[in-house]
């Protein structure tokens, strides 16, 4: 009995199944009914097989129904096969197309179909022609980084209408589908003739274009073929409409006795009415600083006007929370009136900066800041700039890159608003080479552009306005890898301008340069740049 029950154990140990390889294939549609391409279709639903167990994922987002019906199909899964519900009034003569883009998934291991496509006609004849194109963001020419839907209006007798313009606005589209992840889109299965395309960042699935989503469009009809040209397809270009109206957007005490208020836009004339205050704007003019009189001011109530901007502020100082350790005493150090703006990160050739805390009142006659260098201890002597703000100061020294220097200002060289004098401050600097960039810019367009400087994160070091030929230097670069992008400036403001649907203005022409410019420390790089009407895709 012992050695009985000892061989069925082993052999119960050696007989367990492995469970196999894990299923990682989507699901494949070995059937339809009625068959795909139908004529004459006129069921109330349709259903497809499939080699194994489905389920279907969020069909509303993943499944595109053109042309659009405007009551929702029904999906019902049944074991191994899906069934589709019509509860919308068919066209007649229409085709449609079912698109299930990521939709269908095996029941099991969650594998996605990439693609299936389900299309019938309710006429004698199926639709066959087709259209395709790509959309980019406008500012870079990018894909657009969330979900796009392409919508085509079909012309009637192939005119254009006053209307047209905005019937994206009002109207659901003829057909629609969506575009890759590289910003490709094409329509088949659509009738000949022309159409007017309207692209949209349909973040409600209305079919239309909202109040601030994102829109592409093209003024000019396409038309339908047999066949798609790669090398001539519709391009549209997708931008976010700036639709910023002028608002504060913080307002708060970052100390006693001083404000900051910061708004969305840029101020043009403001005026500040409050209680003995004295105010400045930084260099972008968004944010003012206000310092009042009373240094111990904890509350206050400030009008901020400003064209069409009026708002009122009642503010209340909180003290910060503050830890203390054990054993130790809190101490409470006032902050020095000047501080240095320059380290080693500054070019050799680069104007030395000086900021306050509080707008200064009064500068010493003759101030100067003391300059050693370290190399062989000689001193020289420069003067002192004070800014049109009061709150900064610059000092045109003559410096050697990669020496080493030791700057001195004495005490009560500035005085400021509240009468306080500034300490002595001392500071070292050893600076560095940049390279320089000089560009022969030749503008032959009918508007001024802008030349823009991209580092490797696209992000803009630099950009200079060009009405026509012109040669545009641009120092304190870092030796780097650069872009340049050019903007054809319609509106003449020196920036990108986005467009609006709602309005009809296309977003602003972007063009790059045709290669990456490698800069050196201690070079200069030239290069030559014309820019034609046709480089911004004009006539």
């Amino acid at each position: 009995m012992v050695l009985l029950v000892a061989a069925i154990a082993g052999c119960a140990k050696q007989g367990y199944p492995s469970g196999g390889p894990k299923d990682e294939q989507p699901p494949k549609a070995v059937g339809t009914k009625p068959a795909n391409e139908s004529r004459n279709f006129d069921a109330r639903q349709f259903s497809i097989s499939f080699d194994e167990y489905i389920s279907v994922k969020d069909p509303d987002n993943n499944v595109l129904v053109s042309p659009p019906m405007r009551e929702k199909p029904e999906y019902i899964t049944k074991g191994k096969r899906l069934v589709v519900k019509l509860n919308d009034t068919l066209q007649p003569d229409a085709t449609y197309l079912f698109q299930f883009k990521g939709a269908i998934v095996d029941y099991n291991e969650g594998n996605v179909m990439p693609s299936f496509e389900y299309v019938f006609s309710t006429g004698e004849r199926m639709d066959t022609m087709m259209l395709a194109g790509r959309v980019l963001a406008a500012r870079d020419g990018k894909p657009w980084k969330e979900t796009v839907t392409v919508m085509a209006y079909k012309a009637e007798n192939g005119m254009l209408r006053a209307e047209d313009d905005t019937i994206a606005l009002s109207r659901q589209p003829d057909y629609i589908t969506r575009c890759d992840r590289d910003g490709v889109f094409a329509f088949h299965y659509i009738p000949a003739g022309s159409y007017r395309l309207v692209a949209v960042e349909d973040k409600n699935r209305d079919l239309r274009v909202g109040l601030g989503e994102s829109a592409a469009w093209e003024h000019t009809l396409v038309q339908a073929s047999d066949s798609i040209d790669s090398t001539n397809v519709t391009l549209l270009r997708l931008s976010a409409p700036d639709r910023s109206v002028q608002r504060v957007v913080k307002a708060e005490f970052t100390s006693r006795g001083r404000v900051s208020i910061a708004t969305l836009l840029p101020m043009k004339n403001p005026t500040l009415t409050g209680d003995s205050l004295e105010w400045r704007l930084n260099e972008r003019r968004d944010t003012m600083m206000v310092w009042f009189r009373n240094a111990k001011c904890d509350s206050t109530v400030l009008v901020l006007n400003d064209d069409a901007l009026q708002d009122t502020m009642k503010l209340r100082y909180r003290a910060p929370r503050q830890r203390r350790r054990r054993g130790s005493q809190q101490q409470t150090q006032s902050e020095a009136l000047v501080r240095p703006l320059c380290s080693g990160d500054n070019a050799f050739y680069d104007d030395l900066r000086l900021a306050f805390t509080t707008p200064v009142a009064a500068m010493a006659d003759g101030a100067q800041v003391e300059v050693m260098r370290i190399k062989d201890s000689s001193i020289s002597y420069y003067p002192i700039e004070l800014d049109s703000s009061a709150l900064g100061a610059r000092i045109k020294a003559t410096l050697r890159s990669g020496e080493e220097y030791n700057m001195r200002l004495r005490d009560s060289l500035f005085t400021d608003i509240f009468g306080r004098y500034s300490d002595s401050l001392a500071f070292r600097l050893t600076p560095r080479d940049y390279g320089i960039l000089a560009l022969h810019i030749t503008n032959i367009t009918d508007y001024p552009v802008v030349v823009e400087v991209l580092d490797k994160n696209d992000s803009v070091v630099a950009k200079r306005s060009v009405v026509a030929t012109d040669d545009v230097r641009i120092d304190h670069l870092k030796a780097d890898e650069y872009r340049l992008r050019a903007v054809l400036d319609i509106d003449g403001n020196g920036d990108w301008t986005t467009g609006d649907y709602l309005t009809g203005r296309q977003p602003e022409y972007v063009v790059y340069f045709g290669k990456s410019l490698k800069l050196r420390e201690k070079w200069e790089l030239e290069e030559r740049w014309m820019l034609t009407k046709t480089d911004f895709g004009r006539k």
